[in-house]
């Protein structure tokens, strides 16, 4: 028998008209059809979603769909969500999109709830024309408080999120097939899949949309010949020709703000999962939407603390996008035009603008927090946290000095890099506040012969990375016994490498 929401919202004691506001943010309520818990990162579970704003506004979306989000976060015990409607809904108000699929997002790694959100407000503030929308909310699934919540955007094609054309519905020999596509290079891309194309360096990228079950091996072989072409102009002899070079493959502006955002958050993960599209009958790709920075703005005790460090030369990953940007930054006009837009960024103000969003934000979930927290221990590591605080306001007030310190830095190193220079890796520091509890093997790394050797008493796990002396990324893998440096020419090198939570580096010549 097929329970009634209403009914079973009664049954949980919190009966439809009992539900109300638990603090000053707008309420959300989720209550599943037949009272089950909401398991699945893959199976939908049919529900009522009601959203309560924060003016006592109630509405109520039947046959909504939900089913748990990412697949380490829904281990936590605050858990994120993706919400499916039966009809599309502004459900974050009318100057967002008007879509069915939403995302609840718990932030549960994040002490400060605000990371995800400042990284949108600087991708906004540096130029991106969308970027995922923040609207903190408290959440309520079947009775039961969940904590504060972030509302935001599912990342797909529609006015307002990626407006660009889609193509939803199975082409014809007349179809124009050059766009658009939604596109990420993903490092967890199965093979296998019908939508994941690899190019001839081995990037792995899923194309989002088309969807899977109308794009055409015409559109797929479209998009994967686009890429690889992009590719060999990247690769080629004549890759810095203003005309016929890369650059005819690229939109520069949308690469570099979403370029600037990734190294501002040093978010160690920005370059393994990147999201962008190209538009029809417009042969570039455009860099965006940015997403996912719970371990932004150093809170990743597996990168460690690492204040000097360029996301670019160290960031977490030994391939990925790292293939792209590498090159990349080995063209000297892409550094001139980084640090010229840093430039024009910070003298209209970005970090101050920053800062007051972050107190603003701050102030707005103050009294959601202190509930949420009276759940979830703040003084407790939840996921990869690299620093624990006493209090929220300690939180915030790291995330703002952080802040200023990484922009500090970033200034230095973009105009180092414009005029030509280098900056050096710097490896993570140590840091007497981090909460790096997890014991690591002993490695040792010794050099002869043309062979890097890792020794140790345990299990080989890990990735290591060899830089250049003046930064560039030259060899990567995962650790292993032995590793032939015969390729590599005379000269001096540092090899980064990590293990669990912790990363060592060493300087050798050959």
């Amino acid at each position: 028998m097929k329970i009634s929401p209403f009914l079973l919202a009664a049954v949980f004691g919190l009966s439809a008209s009992a539900q109300g506001l638990v603090t000053d943010l707008p309420a959300i309520y989720l209550t599943t059809n037949t009272g089950e818990e909401i398991t699945s990162t893959e199976l939908y579970t049919p529900s009522l979603l009601t959203v309560i704003e924060a003016d006592g506004t109630k509405t109520d979306y039947a046959d909504t769909k939900v089913r748990g989000r990412g697949n380490t976060l829904f281990t936590l015990e605050k858990k994120p969500y993706k919400i499916k409607l039966a009809k599309k809904a502004a459900l974050a108000g009318a100057d967002y999109a008007k879509g069915k699929k939403w995302n609840l997002m718990a932030d549960h790694g994040d002490k400060t709830l605000l990371r995800n959100a400042v990284a949108s407000f600087i991708a906004k503030e540096a130029g991106q024309p969308f970027v995922p929308m923040a609207k903190f909310v408290d959440l309520t699934v079947n009775g039961k408080y969940c904590g504060t919540y972030r509302l935001t955007d599912q990342i797909d094609i529609r006015k307002k999120r990626v407006n660009i054309t889609e193509q939803p519905e199975i082409v014809t020999e007349l179809t124009n097939i050059t766009g658009g596509y939604l596109l990420e290079i993903d490092d967890a891309a199965d093979d296998l899949e019908g939508s994941v194309v690899s190019t001839s360096k081995g990037m792995k990228v899923t194309i989002k949309s088309p969807d899977e079950d109308v794009i055409t091996s015409g559109q797929i072989s479209y998009i994967s010949e686009h890429l690889n072409n992009f590719e060999s102009s990247l690769f080629g002899t004549n890759w810095l020709d203003a005309n016929n070079g890369y650059r005819q493959y690229i939109d520069l502006n949308s690469l570099i703000q979403w370029y600037i955002t990734a190294e501002l958050t040093a978010e160690p993960n920005s370059f393994r999962s990147v999201y962008f599209y190209k538009e029809k009958d417009d042969d570039k790709f455009y860099f965006g939407p940015v997403w996912d920075f719970d371990f932004a703005f150093d809170n990743s005790a597996r990168w460690g603390s690492r204040p000097k460090a360029l996301v670019a030369q160290e960031g977490r990953g030994p391939e990925w996008c790292y293939t792209w940007i590498d090159r990349l930054r080995q063209d000297p006009q892409f550094h001139k035009q980084v640090n010229e837009t840093w430039t024009k960024l910070l003298s209209d103000g970005l970090i101050d603008k920053t800062i007051s969003y972050i107190d603003a934000t701050a102030k707005q979930i103050e009294k959601s927090q202190l509930k949420n927290f009276e759940l979830y221990s703040i003084s407790e590591k939840a996921h990869d946290e690299q620093h624990l605080f006493s209090t929220y306001g300690e939180g915030v007030d790291f995330l703002k000095e952080n802040l200023k310190a990484r922009a500090e830095f970033l200034t230095q190193a973009f105009a180092t890099l414009a005029e030509g220079g280098t900056v050096p890796v710097t490896g993570a520091e140590d840091d007497p506040s981090s909460i790096d509890e997890v014991t690591t093997p002993d490695y040792h790394v010794v050099v002869s012969d043309r062979i890097l050797r890792f020794l140790s008493n345990a299990n080989l796990d890990g990735t290591w990375t060899v830089y250049s002396i003046n930064g560039a990324k030259v060899m990567t893998g995962k650790i292993k016994p032995t590793v032939s440096l015969s390729a590599l020419p005379s000269g001096s090198y540092i090899v980064c490498w990590t293990i669990g939570n912790s990363v060592k580096s060493a300087k050798f010549t050959l």
